[in-house]
């Protein structure tokens, strides 16, 4: 299984991280917790069944995100 986060407003997924590591990584769990306080949701999905898309909400600004190779 997939953990999944997607935009509140379009429901577009932006992150994932798979079982296991989506409940012992303390950096996931950090992001996880900004982004449900930001209102997006999260959700379990099947391994092979995660697309992830751009943001398409017109209602609202883009979200900032992390960069997520900036530690590299």
């Amino acid at each position: 299984m997939i953990q999944t986060i997607k935009y509140k407003c379009c429901g577009k997924i932006f992150a994932a991280c798979r079982e296991p590591e989506c409940y012992t990584d303390a950096d996931w769990l950090k992001n996880l917790k900004q982004y449900v306080q930001k209102g997006h949701t999260v959700e379990m999905r099947e391994s092979g069944d995660v697309k992830f898309s751009n943001y398409e909400c017109k209602e609202a600004p883009k979200p900032e995100e992390p960069n997520l190779f900036s530690q590299l």
